[in-house]
């Protein structure tokens, strides 16, 4: 079992960091964009895993753990590095931890 679990949801120094950086109205619009994203891989990832294609699903895994850690989303990147790595076993959690996520990253600044 990998340890995604006792990731945080959202590391809010990342967020601050950005907010910081580009301001509320940058990062508003960034959000949007993010969300968005994360929606695609998140689908892509959802299907590559029903069609049993190991190795899309592997590459749709890790560009998803990019885009959730480079947003501060530190849970959904744990688990999507996990399914990376090939361990399946949490696959089933992935819908929830990803909805939390985006919930998260939508409420944020």
């Amino acid at each position: 079992m990998s340890d995604w679990r006792n990731a945080p949801e959202m590391d809010p120094d990342v967020v601050n960091t950005l907010v910081s950086s580009v301001g509320k109205d940058a990062f508003a619009a960034m959000k949007v964009q993010f969300v968005e994203d994360l929606r695609s891989l998140y689908s892509a990832y959802e299907a590559a895993h029903a069609s049993q294609d190991s190795e899309a699903a592997r590459q749709t895994a890790h560009a998803l753990k990019g885009a959730a850690v480079n947003i501060g989303l530190k849970q959904l990147g744990a688990l999507a590095a996990a399914l990376e790595a090939g361990d399946t076993s949490e696959v089933d959690h992935l819908g929830a931890v990803f909805a939390v996520s985006v919930d998260r990253l939508e409420a944020a600044a």
